[in-house]
């Protein structure tokens, strides 16, 4: 076997390009699907052991104040298991006058369920304990550090308090501070935990506690709530529902189903540029095989010999893929560690990164292998004659006289080839099509999100600032502008969870339209496109609402489905919920510009919708990183396939171009040949890829929907077009450097036919 050893170190230095190539797309599939799988492994870890370890509820109820009465029949509920009561107030923090602040402030005792976790200071509050204990990332934002005194106001009743530590808390893990945000905005909003004994002296709050947080068997124990509370019911929550947790836990799926569509179509293309580049370099050495042969090496051992062709170079880049891995892991970790609150990190792994790298390399041995298998099973004689044949028949468009007569011999041999090598040519139109579908997901990704905004921000909602207010009406006399309610409902018949409905009177800041184009009107309820695909409910059927605060049920028929992004839920006219027999008490008003608001004593709290825009931004660029990485991937899949197969292509045929210049055909002529057929291959690639690409963007876009934001697929057609040329400029290069080695061919070694 030495011998062989040293015929494989020499193959390899003397074939290092397309070898190379091989390599690097083995290195390239292992390294993105275990990088990511790294990633999305680590961040559920990551919050498995903190919300295990803090002992995270299942479900929360939020009523105007449970009586010990309320949670002794909640505690009968079948399935739950344990009952906590607290309280959470919304305070202001009045250390910055330019820009209004707000901490949420939870009760906590030791009988609580969900336990923050202590960063810095003091562990957490006993009964007697008056300080406070807020969130680190508020804390990091603001300058404030622990021992610092800090003034809040609840109520118009200010009160200076200690900041006795810092802590992260399990049900908090993406805390926005308002549902009118989608991603955190620590500069403005922060939580925190107080003793009853510090609520009841410092902010003189005398009322019932106002939220419940459960352990239970059943998973949706909406209905049993709702009777138990009647009118006093506000909202109920389990970990897929609560914002602040679900989006932690949604993005670990939305992680792991890009892993898994990007890497498979990915992985696809590779494994298939290897399956033929290996393929391809060994049927190049029949010759050498029959030598082998005739030298009296077994069948066996030249088999052997050929499939260590792939170990070496699939395993070595499966190797070096694995060992890169946490690289990337650690990066796409990096790109989330500012949306989500968690106080340790790591990145795990299981037993599919372990499937895939043995795939890869099983791939590239066993193309090695029975690429081999015709030489080694023929007689030497045969294949030392050299001069394969092929099958050759005429093609479809040769049974056309008229029309085949019109092509010139390039394009008449183009098709030939193309048609006697139809793997060779499936291949480029593979490669082609999949690099399209890649960089389509790559460039329509981060545009859909940005759509989004940009919709629901300038089109959907044209208002300036929302003010909320409890003396609505005193406000509404103060400033003009357009009421809004908002109330958490249930649904039915649903899709399982609770969603918003949205009353809202006469005025210009609400524009959405239905999927016909039309506004909402007065003449029935209107639901959104993803609480109405999910729930399968259509124009025309009858729908039953129930809404917090209230203990009854109101029918209406569904008069239209709007496209929205944000608030999946319905929206319904002021005067069609009260002749409904509802009750509007709006909170919320949307004015303009030309609206003054400030130091009004009637505003609560103050949102500009320039605020809201920049919020979003900042969530699109948490995963900007991970785009650019698609992108990145995408252009260097597109450019090792095409030019890996312009150059086997050219090796394959060298015989063929030879032949042609001996026969009088000039340099150009065979250059225009290998141009037209790399067009060809590209060309219908390119076709196929644009559908398919718009295709996988939406299934890859859907992948980041949740139950409050539904996204759908946008691409530009700029965008579109910038996908196209970097795959044409890739095809075009191929084509260029496949140009410069015709240039040097040499004729006489190129027809050699026996050694």
């Amino acid at each position: 076997m030495t011998f062989l050893n040293l015929k494989l170190r020499r193959d390899i230095f003397k074939n290092w390009t397309q070898f190379f190539s091989v390599f690097l797309m083995s290195f390239l599939s292992v390294l993105v699907f275990v990088g990511l799988q790294g990633a999305w492994g680590g961040l559920e870890k990551s919050l498995d052991t903190f919300t295990k370890g803090a002992n995270l509820a299942d479900s929360w109820v939020y009523s105007t104040g449970f009586t010990k009465e309320d949670t002794e029949k909640i505690r009968a509920v079948s399935g739950v298991k344990k009952v906590v009561e607290k309280t959470r107030i919304q305070v202001t923090d009045e250390r910055d006058d330019e820009q209004e602040k707000y901490l949420s402030l939870d009760t906590y005792s030791k009988a609580n369920l969900s336990t923050p976790f202590v960063t810095e200071g003091k562990a957490l509050p006993s009964d007697d304990d008056e300080g406070v204990w807020i969130n680190k990332e508020y804390a990091s934002e603001n300058d404030i550090a622990v021992g610092d005194i800090i003034e809040l106001t609840f109520r118009k009743q200010k009160s200076s308090l200690e900041v006795k530590g810092l802590i992260q808390s399990p049900e908090r893990i993406y805390y926005t501070g308002t549902q009118e945000f989608i991603a955190p905005n620590y500069s403005n909003y922060g939580y925190g935990v107080i003793t009853t004994k510090a609520l009841q002296e410092k902010f003189h709050y005398k009322e019932l506690p106002n939220v419940v947080e459960m352990t239970s068997a059943d998973n949706d124990l909406r209905k049993d709530v709702e009777d138990v509370l009647g009118k006093r019911f506000i909202a109920y929550y389990n970990q897929e529902t609560l914002n602040e947790v679900a989006n932690a836990l949604d993005r670990v799926g939305q992680i792991r189903n890009l892993s898994y569509m990007f890497s498979f179509l990915f992985i696809l293309l590779a494994i298939l540029a290897m399956y033929t580049t290996i393929r391809r370099l060994i049927e190049s050495q029949t010759k050498e095989i029959a030598v082998l042969k005739a030298l009296g090496f077994s069948n066996k051992s030249i088999g052997f010999h050929y499939a260590s062709f792939g170990l070496l170079i699939g395993g070595g880049g499966a190797l070096l893929g694995a060992l890169v891995s946490p690289l990337l892991s650690w990066f796409v970790l990096s790109t989330q560690k500012d949306m989500f609150s968690i106080p340790e990190w790591t990145i795990s792994y299981n037993y599919t990164s372990l499937v895939v790298g043995l795939l890869v390399i099983s791939t590239c041995v066993l193309s090695a292998f029975l690429a081999s298998r015709e030489a080694r099973l023929g007689l030497p004689v045969l294949f030392l004659r050299g001069g394969g044949t092929k099958k050759i028949h005429a093609i479809m468009l040769e049974k056309f006289p008229l029309l085949w007569e019109r092509f010139s011999f390039e394009n008449r041999w183009a098709l030939r080839d193309g048609s006697i090598n139809k793997v060779r040519m499936l291949m480029g139109i593979i490669g082609v099509a999949g690099g399209m579908m890649l960089l389509t997901a790559g460039f329509g990704m981060p545009e859909s999100i940005n759509h989004l905004v940009d919709k629901a921000y300038n089109e959907d909602f044209t208002y300036d600032r929302r003010l909320d207010a409890t003396n609505f009406e005193a406000l509404k006399k103060e400033v003009d502008g357009q009421s809004v309610q908002l109330l958490p409902a249930r649904f039915t018949p649903d899709d399982g969870y609770n969603r918003l409905l949205i009353i809202i009177d006469e005025g210009s800041f609400v524009n959405m339209k239905t999927q016909d184009g039309k506004e909402v009107s007065e003449d029935g309820i209107y639901l959104t496109n993803g609480f109405a695909d999910k729930a399968n409910l259509k124009i025309g059927d009858d729908i039953r609402v129930r809404p917090s605060l209230d203990d009854k049920a109101y029918e209406f028929e569904i008069k239209g489905i709007i496209i929205s992004e944000t608030n999946q839920g319905a929206y319904v006219m002021q005067s069609t919920w009260e002749n409904a027999g509802g009750v509007f008490s709006p909170h919320t008003l949307l004015v303009g510009a030309d609206q003054t608001v400030e130091n009004s004593a009637t505003v609560d709290s103050v949102i500009k919708i320039a605020d809201q825009k920049d919020n979003a931004y900042e969530f699109v660029a948490s995963l900007t990183s991970i785009f650019m990485m698609i992108i990145a991937f995408a252009i260097l899949l597109v450019i090792v396939v095409l030019y890996n197969l312009g150059t086997l292509n050219f090796v394959e045929r060298t015989r063929d171009y030879a032949t042609l210049r001996v026969l009088g055909f000039h340099k150009k002529e065979l250059k225009k040949i290998t141009m037209i057929e790399n067009l060809l291959t590209t060309t219908v690639g390119w076709l196929l890829g644009i559908p398919l690409g718009l295709w996988f963007l939406d299934q890859y876009v859907k992948t980041f929907s949740t139950i409050h934001l539904e996204y759908t697929s946008y691409i530009s057609i700029p965008n579109l077009f910038l996908a196209s040329l970097v795959v044409w400029l890739c095809s075009l290069t191929t084509t260029f450097f496949i140009g410069r080695r015709i240039q040097k061919l040499d004729m006489v070694e190129s027809l050699k036919s026996v050694d």
